[in-house]
């Protein structure tokens, strides 16, 4: 026992001062990306020795952190090299989601193979279990360390009452700090442990499993109720596709949970096990919904980064789901077929991971490449041009671009982008560079791109102001599309449809696409000389959905026609669509 946490504190005390020497005596010494490999060499292999040497011992841990940690460092020096700097790359954020994935999810897999021999990473049960003990030894130590430091900050400043501050000294140094956190980490591990029997991952696991036929409601009522609803109220904003995601995860995590690591582990009984079927064959529904969402967003706006990994999110969700449904429907083995499942997605989870750091999954160039696609067969104006991430968030794919749209601004015509280029070389900040979209020499030109109903009607003065930077630019870009019939994919309404506040409401329409109409409107009323944000619009009873582009058709064909509601509602085609104050 006392090796054991020699063996932990000594091993994290090593890590601590891997740490500060990166951190501290290196970080201006050596090029950057020769310190990103070497901090993800200190983080993956001391993190991932510390979180396997209780159950492999010293040598087979090191062991397998030194298998583990140097391709994951290449993969991040590799990746690193899309941008100009490895605070860019970091400031990515993917790119971190994809670090974690290739340090901590083969970590199980590599226990199994050196526990269990040649075929050891293919035993569920041992998988399984390695991944929770992890899990959960991890947590306690992290908490154990946290404990360790209040501890001592608490001491120090009872100790600083009495004039004795040496204590409160040390610890703001950074080489203590790091050994001091190093040492609590491992030493925290070692008596986790050393508790296998008592701190286990069962109990969490076993309450868990109680949550599976309320996860399940929640879902059979969201699928039941959503074709009443339709897929345009669904997709009226971009947090939909994070929503379902995050319900696929939840689901995925509590049906595993759920069969356990083998049948005579698994819930029993009848209420349970098919609580969790069910659920199995639901999980594909979101996943395909979520796959749609970014689809449809993708449609309207081109890909950014964040909508590359939101589809690759998507993607990994129905691909679960479509393996738990497969499972579900072959009958009896379903839990077995299930595990197998997982094993098999993690591993297709490494590889995406892993892809992602390469030039095979570069998020930036993708977004670069659609965008610019975009910009050139005319979906997108200056004004929608993502300029300040081609400058400062895409990398050197964004670089080139950038340096691609100034050749451009220097030729007869390009005077706008000329004058949003230098925008972009004034501005100090993202909030800057937005605010100058909105100058007033700008304003006049974006109003005329605007159609306004009922017919010989302008924009009111100080409306546009009013609209803040994102609403500007989903009205522009809908300006710059076109509608089915031909239209510009952008409208204001003008209408008295709120009786109690003065003069008429406007409702700005925007989108060319299947894009709902209460996620692509943006309504106002008048305060005092000028005007603020109105309520939502939401289509009344079981009136069934309408995209904002054929909602733009109908009014130019049809007029501004209102119909009461209690207050006014604006007929759309026979749909009335009320601004809910």
């Amino acid at each position: 026992m006392l090796k054991d946490r020699v063996l932990h504190v000594l091993l994290g005390t090593a890590g601590g001062l891997s740490g500060w020497l990166l951190a501290e005596i290196l970080a201006d010494r050596l090029p950057d990306r020769v310190l990103l490999v070497l901090a993800v060499l200190a983080v993956v292999g001391f993190g991932g020795a510390l979180t396997m040497l209780a159950e492999l011992g010293l040598r087979a841990a090191l062991f397998a952190a030194a298998v583990l940690a140097p391709p994951v460092a290449a993969l991040a020096f590799w990746g690193a090299g899309r941008f100009a700097s490895v605070a860019e790359f970091f400031g990515s954020g993917h790119v971190v989601l994809a670090l974690a994935v290739l340090g901590a999810v083969p970590v199980p897999f590599l226990m199994a193979r050196l526990a269990g021999g040649r075929w050891g990473w293919f035993d569920y049960a041992t998988l399984f279990t390695h991944s929770w003990n992890a899990l959960v030894r991890i947590a306690s130590a992290a908490a154990f360390a946290g404990v360790v430091w209040v501890v001592l900050l608490l001491s120090s400043v009872l100790l600083d009452l009495v004039g004795v501050t040496h204590l409160g000294e040390a610890l703001r140094q950074p080489l203590v700090a790091w050994l001091l956190t190093g040492g609590a980490l491992g030493l925290g591990l070692a008596v986790v442990a050393e508790l296998a029997d008592l701190l286990s991952p069962y109990l969490l696991l076993r309450l868990l499993r109680l949550l599976v036929p309320v996860v399940l409601a929640v879902v059979a009522v969201f699928v039941v109720v959503l074709p009443l609803r339709g897929l345009s109220e669904l997709f009226g904003n971009l947090s939909a596709a994070a929503v379902l995601m995050a319900a696929a995860a939840g689901s995925v995590a509590l049906i595993s949970i759920a069969v356990d690591q083998a049948d005579d582990e698994a819930v029993t009984g009848w209420f349970l096990p098919e609580s969790a079927r069910i659920l199995a064959v639901l999980v594909p529904i979101l996943g395909a919904l979520s796959v749609w969402a970014v689809v449809l967003r993708v449609g309207q706006y081109g890909w950014t980064p964040g909508r590359v990994s939101a589809a690759a999110g998507a993607g990994v969700s129905f691909g679960y789901g479509v393996f738990y449904a497969y499972a579900v429907l072959l009958g009896t083995g379903w839990m077995e077929r299930i595990r197998r499942a997982n094993l098999a997605m993690a591993l297709a989870l490494i590889g995406l991971a892993a892809l992602w750091l390469t030039p095979l999954l570069n998020a930036e160039a993708i977004s670069v490449r659609s965008q610019m696609a975009r910009f050139d067969a005319g979906e997108s104006g200056q004004g929608a041009l993502p300029l300040w991430e081609l400058a400062h968030d895409w990398g050197r794919p964004g670089q080139a671009a950038l340096a691609e749209l100034r050749a451009r601004a220097a030729e007869p015509g390009q005077e706008a982008l000329a004058a949003r280029l230098a925008a972009l070389d004034a501005a100090t900040s993202d909030w800057q560079f937005a605010q100058s979209a909105a100058a007033p020499d700008a304003t006049l030109a974006r109003n005329a791109e605007v159609p306004v109903l009922p017919a010989g009607r302008a924009m009111p003065e100080g409306l546009w102001q009013a609209l803040d930077t994102g609403a500007r630019q989903a009205v522009l870009e809908g300006c710059g599309r076109a509608t089915p019939e031909g239209a510009p994919g952008c409208l204001l309404v003008l209408a008295d449809l709120v009786m109690a506040w003065p003069g008429d409401e406007a409702v700005f329409l925007f989108g060319a696409g299947p894009v709902a109409l209460a996620g692509a409107a943006q309504s106002y009323r008048q305060d005092g000389a000028g005007w603020q944000a109105a309520g939502d619009l939401r289509l009344l009873g079981d009136a069934p959905g309408i995209s904002a582009a054929a909602a733009i058709d109908r009014l130019h064909a049809e007029g501004v026609k209102l119909v009461p509601a209690g207050i006014f509602a604006l007929d759309i085609g026979g749909l009335p669509v009320l601004l809910r104050p």
